[in-house]
């Protein structure tokens, strides 16, 4: 590949070198994070795990529902993270409130179910306290035996803040923590033409994996990869030109050329997966005089008129947003890739007491459609036959990686992340050197080291 030569690490490869600089399609200023190792520590560390439980969790945005969710007055949801579990519902005006799902009297967890609907407020099974949908406790057994003063400490549960963008309601421990809106940064007016409020989750698959959280963050922060585990999808994904944008607040984005094959195939000729691509929108693959170049920017026109003809609005997005994989990477644990026909999302959440396994969530939303022919890309990883009519929740699907069932990437993705646990602790093993293909890793590391200073 000769275009090696002349890669430029402050530019990366934008993906429209014309992008006004109010598009969203623009080319972020460059952050230098240097060139020092990632210490491995951090990836097995008991004392990094407490760290990260004192001086993280508590203090960022935590992805913990979604509105649809919570309907009504007295619906809730139990959102764990790590060691701690939150109930998340609504209140009697249908506004949205968390807390911890701990009661103030001895400890105990208020609900030990995943969620339901329970109007006249929460009762822990222990002593039978109640507590109103606003927290306020409205009932002590035997309130007589307690002492004045014992009473006079908190008796409400809890609360956290609890805010919602775009159907995704987060929780964040911190009252003095910025806004929602603010921390998601560039994310809230980029996504805007693909209405993810009105997407609903049509596949949510879980597992439990063999690695570190920030493994897994790692993992997926970059395609430097995809050409030696992932060979398969090469002939339809331009691993190698990618855009990479750093934003504040730990957020960044890489932006990669579907319908593109990559500069390590080398081939002249139109491959059988640019072939399917094709006929996948309608195009007579068999009549196309076009080269390799020439098939993105015509699966963008094809899926332009594809959409008129389905009755699809996509004239709020760009050319570019028709094809590629627009993915960002919401600081800490979020990696969300955008497109008009669906959202795949993944979600790392630290294990509750095991610093060398996370949990790991598989997350398919889309239009709720009628019509079968309106399906997200299909590496998304929904089973032909799916009912994509969004009429019924997804239930959570539980996997163990070993067996399968993820996906052909992600399962690919597990076995190497194991891996990569157990070499990562070797003695050898002096810490991580980045490309600049990886800035996103040393971008998610610097911002995660200003959280964790003061461990």
């Amino acid at each position: 590949m000769s275009q090696h030569d002349v890669y430029d690490y402050r530019l990366t490869w934008p993906i429209n070198p014309d992008a006004p600089a109010d598009s969203a399609e623009a080319k972020a200023p460059f952050v230098d994070h240097g060139t020092a190792p990632i210490s491995p520590e951090r990836y097995y560390s008991a004392q990094w795990m407490e760290a990260e439980r004192r001086l993280l969790w508590p203090k960022v945005w935590n992805w913990a529902a979604r509105e649809e969710d919570i309907p009504e007055p007295g619906d809730y949801v139990v959102f764990t993270l790590g060691r701690e579990s939150f109930i998340v519902s609504r209140d009697d005006d249908g506004g949205l409130r968390a807390f911890f799902n701990v009661c103030p009297h001895r400890g105990n967890r208020l609900v030990s179910d995943d969620g339901g609907s329970r109007p006249g407020g929460f009762t822990c099974p222990f002593h039978n306290w109640r507590f109103a949908l606003d927290g306020t406790v409205d009932h002590i057994t035997d309130r007589e035996t307690f002492r004045a003063e014992a009473l006079c400490r908190k008796t409400d549960l809890a609360e956290v803040r609890c805010e919602s963008w775009e159907g995704f309601v987060f929780i964040n421990m911190d009252p003095d923590a910025k806004p929602l809106t603010e921390h998601l940064g560039p994310l809230v007016e980029h996504a805007r033409p693909y209405r993810l409020a009105e997407m609903r989750i049509m596949r949510r698959v879980r597992a439990v994996w063999e690695s570190n959280w920030k493994i897994g963050v790692d993992g997926f922060n970059e395609a430097y990869h995809v050409h030696a585990i992932h060979p398969q999808i090469l002939p339809v994904f331009n691993d190698y030109h990618a855009q990479i944008d750093l934003y504040a607040n730990g957020m960044s984005r890489m932006l990669t050329k579907f319908a593109h094959e990559s500069p390590r195939a080398g081939n002249a000729a139109l491959n059988a997966a640019l072939h399917a691509t094709m006929r996948e929108v309608g195009i007579d693959a068999d009549a196309f005089s076009g080269g390799p170049a020439d098939v993105r920017p015509a699966v963008q026109t094809a899926k332009r008129a594809r959409a008129e003809r389905l009755g699809l609005d996509y004239s709020g997005f760009l050319d570019n947003q028709l094809t590629d994989d627009w993915n960002y990477d919401i600081f800490p644990n979020i990696q969300m890739g955008i497109h008009p026909e669906g959202v795949s999302m993944l979600y790392f959440r630290p294990h509750p007491d095991d610093p060398r396994k996370f949990i790991f969530d598989v997350i398919v939303m889309m239009h709720p459609q009628a019509n079968a022919e309106i399906l997200p890309p299909a590496y998304m990883g929904l089973p032909q036959g799916w009912d994509i009519s969004g009429r019924e929740p997804a239930e959570i699907e539980q996997i163990d990686w070993r067996e399968g069932g993820l996906g052909e990437l992600f399962d690919q993705d597990a076995g190497l992340f194991a891996e990569v646990q157990r070499g990562i602790e070797s003695l050898s093993f002096k810490g991580s050197i980045l490309s600049e293909q990886e800035q996103r890793i040393g971008h998610f590391h610097a911002e995660l080291e200003r959280y964790l200073a003061a461990r």
